[in-house]
């Protein structure tokens, strides 16, 4: 016979932990089943914004989505983003991707004057301070970790100010692990304080937030591995993370979200397909709603569901183990260049031994040298020693059937040509060079068109070639977007 008399206590307080998250949840917006679409630039550049990739997401069963906001560029520059996903019924979380260098009010400045920009925005845009500390500069001595605290508080304060009901969530130092938001995320580190007296204890509206990647020997794995090999009791260690998350929950009466998770690719697919059916199941058990990692990030990404020429074609039963549902667009056109706008740097762009470099931190500024051995080049492709590369995972592809708009802004200081071309990644074959197009003084839009209708080449190469000796050149936003002919 089983005495019921130990858990007696317990009833009433799930009980009350219930009743007080549904009297909160008046100002909660719907997670559901989230992915996370890295196409913004952070330290690392990546493929821009397209709102396609909100409709193909939208279309495969995701409720949500989470992409990252720098700090130092204008929270202007996001709002296409933001309102793209919240018009789509979409919940978006805007992660604040930090730097330690640029110290606490600059970083609370940043979330103020964020807040005031969207303080009119509903429920379901959700600020997430900051993601992971330790890859913004925060060291991982405690003494430090106070610190991350600090800031955090900080910034809940600069928000409070004009979102007074907004869902912030907030993680832990080091990497947002569970065991550093259950030893951090309390009274004791978050002890700020808001106008009226209240703080983290009263306030209903913050989300504490963790990642998950283990086995990280499995998950970032650059070659295939099994799981089980990694860890035998892999399950076990993830289970144990997520009661971590769970236990915070149910002690501080607020909401935990799990809002990064994932492994790459290359693994074994039917033991990826296990992890996410156990993943899904157990966080259901306590819970924690989710934000899978991840959506797109560039075609070259091991994490990344979708690619801009394939779609979800490779990858629809990893979607249907998320959702549930089996996606209902494949694909939709969308730009496959990297770092196209030349946000921060030259990342990713080539050239041959006559050099170029950065006017600003949005164009790229072309110099054309008097003598030259060959016609300068810049040039994009996967680059195998990218410290993210993976075999069979390639930046750019030109697939059989499709016809690929060329479009980018130019112009020069004197009337001056350039060429664009595409080849195989060594240029070998090259497989189609344009004619020449004339650049003229003033910034404009060039459109090119090309129709691949030679086998599909899985690893290419675009190139855009300068004519003429004595010329300046400024390039910006510069893209390669793929569309299939009607079946």
């Amino acid at each position: 016979m089983i005495s019921l008399k130990k858990y007696a206590v317990l009833i009433p307080i799930i009980s009350l932990f219930n009743l007080a998250l549904s009297q909160a949840s008046e100002h909660w917006p719907e997670i559901g089943q989230g992915i996370n679409l890295d196409f913004s630039t952070t330290e690392v550049n990546k493929i821009g914004y397209d709102p396609a990739y909100y409709d193909v997401f939208k279309a495969a069963g995701f409720d949500s989505v989470r992409f990252f906001v720098k700090q130092g560029i204008d929270p202007m520059h996001y709002r296409d983003a933001i309102d793209g996903a919240i018009n789509r019924g979409l919940t978006v979380v805007i992660a604040g991707f930090t730097g330690r260098t640029h110290g606490k009010q600059a970083f609370v400045d940043y979330w103020r004057n964020f807040a005031e920009l969207y303080q009119m925005y509903p429920k379901e845009l959700v600020f997430e301070i900051m993601n992971e500390p330790r890859m913004a500069g925060h060291p991982t001595e405690h003494e430090y970790n106070v610190q991350v605290m600090d800031w955090l508080g900080a910034a809940v304060v600069a928000i409070r100010e004009t979102n007074p009901t907004r869902v912030i969530a907030i993680g832990g130092p080091h990497n947002n692990h569970a065991d550093m938001l259950v030893k951090y995320g309390t009274p004791e580190f978050l002890n700020y304080r808001l106008s009226d007296g209240a703080g983290f204890e009263e306030d209903e509206n913050i989300w504490g937030i963790f990642h998950c990647y283990n086995p990280q020997g499995w998950s970032h794995t650059h070659e295939t591995k099994s799981v089980v090999d990694v860890n035998p009791n892999w399950k076990k260690e993830l289970t144990g993370i997520l009661d971590l998350g769970h236990q915070w929950a149910k002690t501080h009466g607020k909401k935990v979200l799990l809002s990064e998770w994932g492994t790459k690719l290359p693994n074994y697919r039917h033991e990826i397909l296990d992890y996410f059916h156990f993943m899904k199941d157990e966080m259901a058990k306590r819970d924690i709603e989710w934000m899978y990692y991840c959506g797109v990030f560039n075609n070259a990404w091991t994490f990344a569901l979708y690619n801009s020429e394939y779609g979800f074609e490779q990858t629809a039963d990893l979607v249907e183990a998320l959702t549930g549902e089996s996606p209902k667009i494949i694909t939709l056109p969308t730009n496959q260049i990297n770092n196209s706008a030349f946000m921060m740097d030259t990342e990713h762009w080539y050239t041959n031994e006559h050099g170029q470099g950065v006017d600003g931190s949005t164009a790229l500024r072309c110099m054309v040298m008097f003598v030259w051995p060959e016609e300068p080049v810049i040039y994009q492709q996967t680059n195998p020693k990218w410290r993210f590369y993976s075999d069979g995972f390639y930046m750019l592809q030109l697939r059989e059937g499709n016809t690929y708009n060329i479009s980018f802004y130019a112009k020069t200081t004197y009337k001056t040509k350039l060429r664009v071309q595409l080849g195989d990644v060594e240029n070998d074959p090259i497989l189609w060079t344009s004619e020449p197009v004339k650049i003229d003084p003033e910034l404009k839009k060039y459109e090119l068109t090309y129709m691949h209708k030679t086998p599909s080449v899985d690893n290419a190469r675009f190139s855009i070639i300068f004519s003429d000796r004595h010329s300046q050149i400024f390039l910006d936003d510069i893209k390669l977007v793929g569309s299939r002919p009607e079946s």
